[in-house]
């Protein structure tokens, strides 16, 4: 635990490199002190049909946390605040589009997650 994804529009691309923004992202959830480094796992998705509003496709990245219940309201803000300040230094500097950056946390049950390692 924690379970990091990233979701971002394809038209992004080729400028937003979604392996970087998740070693940022991933700096923060280490520097947070709440994660063990062999505990994080984090992925990217890319969407290539998407709609932001009404009109034009527009462009979005959302990281979405997925963290065993129980921490403090306070601790959970202080790190999608860092997770949206992460995917800020990844974004285009002058994108044709507005970028839409949000970021969240689920609370998972912890009596209702299993996890088991195979290794040899």
């Amino acid at each position: 635990m924690p379970h990091l994804v990233l979701e971002y529009s394809a038209n992004l691309l080729p400028d937003f490199e979604p392996s970087q923004a998740l070693h940022r992202m991933n700096t923060v959830l280490l520097a947070s002190g709440e994660f063990v480094p062999e505990h994080i796992k984090s992925r990217a998705l890319r969407y290539d049909d998407y709609l932001v509003g009404d009109a034009a496709p527009g462009s979005f990245l959302h990281a979405r946390l997925h963290l065993l219940a129980g921490r403090e309201q306070t601790t959970k803000l202080a790190i999608v605040e860092g997770l949206v300040a992460a995917l800020r230094s990844c974004a285009i500097n002058n994108p044709a589009q507005p970028v839409q950056i949000t970021a969240e946390t689920v609370d998972m049950d912890r009596g209702a997650y299993a996890k088991a390692i195979i290794q040899s």
